[in-house]
């Protein structure tokens, strides 16, 4: 029996739907299904199942006897529709196809209209439109600090904006947002609020929207400009801390203190940048902040530390300092608080470091290993300039005019020089404290003889005319 069939016999026995009658309908046989119809409203219906739902129909064509039935689904029998809210819907439905309307193909077409927004929408979201700016934009130019942009976008800017799309973000949802990430800290709230920024510029001009929500949104934090460096006693506890670390970790973090190179310039760099034979580690302008080539000399305490992670040149390939032989290393927050640790457990265990440092280390960062390199230096002599050169910094700044643009010497025997004198005393201080040599180290310490110096030249008393 065909399905119109069936319901011709089902309309013989047809009654008046109401909560009673769809109640005290019989179940079908298994897998089997019955249908009740509307003795007062032609073509509304309630089909029933052999799970026992109830779900109420409409049935319609759109012309005469030759053309198609269609079954419109109106809802399920309790929820949400009571039979008297069922009729109703079905009544409010057989006007629209009164006038004309095909109900069903106007639901089919909502709904692809629903899919295809979704679509669109899905390829608006905030999490995929900052993948596109990171390939687009800090890949494509190879900015020097895309892993520095890539843990701002993980770590805060993703989750801070999960399935929002680009044109729900308003100025408060951001304001909002860098507010919850300055309360963690306001240092990683001001780098989301720059790349932030450069995002949402760089949308406009790729045409995607017209206006930023980052627009009037001040930098939410203020940074004050640290002084802190390490003296030469924290920084000799430091390296024999870092004696708990595995590999490559230690040799990184000691190559840190001994050239003072940028975090993740050192993390990244390949064996190729290295010559041993000249004593150099040429860094590409591609991967420095100066956007400029850095020749930094190597000092015999850095060459030693290097080929020591890797003992056969032949195996030099690839990053110097990686875990898996693809990439540079990562995680340095975790690493930090790994080598806090490693400081605290040494503190704690050995009188000489507290007769060195004390029982508390301060409050530091990596990157103030860079300000102790050029603090201690200066201590010992060595030219601020020949310092800031060591440090990649613009040194000819300081020269104003077409001057500025001719003094370009890079100051390569000079930083050589400071380099040297500089591992030797590191290696020389960490050498006494491995030999309980305290008093030595604190001898050592560049900072404390400049005082010295300073004191004695107070007390003396100047000579006549």
């Amino acid at each position: 029996m065909t399905e119109e069939a069936r319901d011709k016999a089902d309309n013989k026995s047809a009654t008046r739907i109401n909560k009673s009658t769809v109640d005290a309908a019989k179940l079908p046989a298994k897998n089997g299904r019955a249908m009740m119809w509307d003795s007062e409203l032609k073509g509304f219906g309630v089909r029933i199942g052999a799970n026992g739902r109830r779900t109420y129909i409409l049935r319609y064509r759109m012309g005469g006897r030759d053309t198609i039935v269609r079954t419109y689904t109106i809802g399920q029998h309790g929820s949400p529709f009571t039979a008297d809210q069922a009729r109703k819907r079905a009544a409010e439905l057989l006007l629209q196809v009164r006038s004309g309307q095909d109900i069903v193909a106007v639901r089919i077409a909502e709904r692809e209209q629903i899919k295809t927004d979704a679509i669109m929408r899905g390829e608006r979201l905030f999490e995929v439109a900052v993948e596109s700016w990171f390939q687009g934009h800090v890949i494509r130019n190879a900015l020097r600090s895309k892993g520095d942009i890539r843990g701002v976008i993980d770590r805060d800017l993703k989750p801070a904006f999960e399935g929002k799309a680009i044109d729900e973000m308003t100025r408060k949802s951001v304001s909002k947002a860098l507010n919850e990430i300055g309360a963690r800290s306001g240092a990683a709230a001001n780098k989301a609020h720059k790349w932030l920024r450069q995002i949402f510029n760089w949308l406009i001009a790729q045409g995607e929207i017209e206006h930023s929500p980052v627009t009037a949104i001040k930098k939410p934090f203020a940074e004050k400009s640290r002084t802190r460096f390490l003296s030469l006693g924290e920084l000799v506890v430091l390296w024999v801390a870092l004696d708990r670390l595995p590999q490559p970790f230690r040799s990184y973090y000691r190559l840190l203190v001994i050239l003072g190179q940028r975090l993740r310039e050192t993390a990244d760099v390949p064996w190729g940048e290295f010559d041993f034979e000249a004593e150099e580690w040429l860094l590409p302008r591609s991967r420095v902040k100066a956007n400029r080539d850095h020749l930094v000399p190597l000092s015999v305490q850095a060459i030693e530390l290097l080929q020591s992670v890797q003992a056969d040149p032949a195996m030099r390939k690839g990053p110097v300092f990686t875990t898996n032989g693809k990439v540079g290393i990562a995680g340095f927050s975790k690493m930090k608080v790994a080598i806090d640790t490693a400081i605290s457990e040494l503190l704690a265990e050995s009188r000489e470091a507290r007769e060195l440092i004390g029982t508390h280390f301060a409050e530091w960062v990596i990157h103030d290993l860079r300000r102790s390199l050029a603090t201690g230096c200066q201590a010992m002599g060595i030219d601020m300039i020949h310092t800031e050169s060591v440090l990649n910094h613009a040194v000819n700044k300081t020269v104003s005019g077409v001057a500025g643009v001719y003094h370009l010497y890079d100051y390569y025997d000079e930083k050589a020089e400071a380099l040297e004198r500089w591992g030797s005393l590191i290696e020389q201080a960490v050498a006494m404290f491995r030999n309980g040599d305290v008093p030595g180290v604190l001898a050592l310490d560049p900072a404390r003889r400049a005082k010295s110096r300073r004191r004695r030249s107070l007390q003396t008393p100047h000579a006549a005319n």
